[in-house]
């Protein structure tokens, strides 16, 4: 299994780095839809769309509202969708399992679609920014970081667990190493950037925010795996699972980050 994933993470990070270096913004946008397509068809297994019509049926649904808002430029409108979203997910969270809307299987498929069109819109928004490389680092950045900096803060220190009904590995003690990673990443790039004392504290908190939602959009696609009896969404890639299974931090993290971005007027 080691080779089949050393290849897949090779073959995606060349892809990555084509899509955001090589591609104008027409070429991106349909690139990140092929991605969010793909992430569709297997939300329709977590939404428990079973027969294989009905799950085409819905990623081609996904595509369908991305391409409407596309047309009618309605990106940055949408990503408000983002905030009710989460905050609906982290009740679904906490109150796991005596929360019993997300049970539903038109609840899950809404809250997919929102979350699968969300997440392209925000990153056709982050590329029409002028500053689109920079501030997709970042987000990359604080994905990856908050990943790395949990991990191994969890491994040495984890003892009192997030949410152990929905995903036991977890722990409040990787929350914190993530978030600390990210921040020192953020005092150095806002150092370096020449941000003011001001521009530090704003990004420096679009960071935690960002950070938290992208472990919330984590534990909620092992809540719907849990609740579908799945290991991964799917087998699309190679020793990596499925590709939402690679993706679940982004598809939360995204909107939220580009939002609060647009917000203070940095895209």
């Amino acid at each position: 299994m080691l080779l089949p994933r050393i290849i897949s993470a090779i073959v995606m990070a060349l892809l990555f780095i084509y899509a955001v270096f090589m591609l104008e913004a027409g070429g991106f946008q349909i690139a990140i839809g092929v991605v969010v397509l793909l992430a569709g068809w297997e939300w329709a297994r977590l939404s428990g769309i079973t027969r294989q019509l009905g799950r085409i049926a819905f990623a081609g649904l996904v595509g369908t509202l991305c391409f409407g808002a596309a047309i009618f430029d309605l990106q940055r409108e949408l990503l408000w969708l983002a905030p009710v979203l989460w905050l609906m997910a982290l009740s679904w969270v906490i109150r796991y399992p005596a929360e019993k809307l997300w049970q539903s299987r038109f609840a899950r498929i809404v809250f997919g679609l929102i979350v699968l069109v969300t997440t392209w819109s925000a990153m056709v928004v982050l590329r029409d920014s002028s500053e689109f490389l920079i501030w997709l680092f970042v987000l990359m950045g604080l994905i990856w970081g908050a990943d790395s900096g949990a991990y191994f803060s969890g491994k040495a220190f984890g003892k009192r667990k997030l949410a152990p009904k929905v995903s036991p590995g977890k722990s409040w003690e990787g929350v914190l190493g993530g978030l600390g990673v990210t921040q020192v990443g953020i005092v150095f790039f806002a150092y370096f950037s020449g941000f003011s004392v001001w521009g530090w504290f704003l990004l420096a908190v679009i960071a935690v925010v960002t950070v938290l939602t992208s472990v919330l959009g984590d534990l909620t696609e092992s809540l719907f795996k849990r609740h579908e009896s799945l290991k991964d969404s799917s087998q699309l890639i190679p020793g990596h699972g499925g590709v939402m299974d690679r993706v679940d931090s982004l598809t939360s993290a995204a909107p939220i980050y580009v939002l609060l971005l647009s917000f203070v007027g940095w895209v």
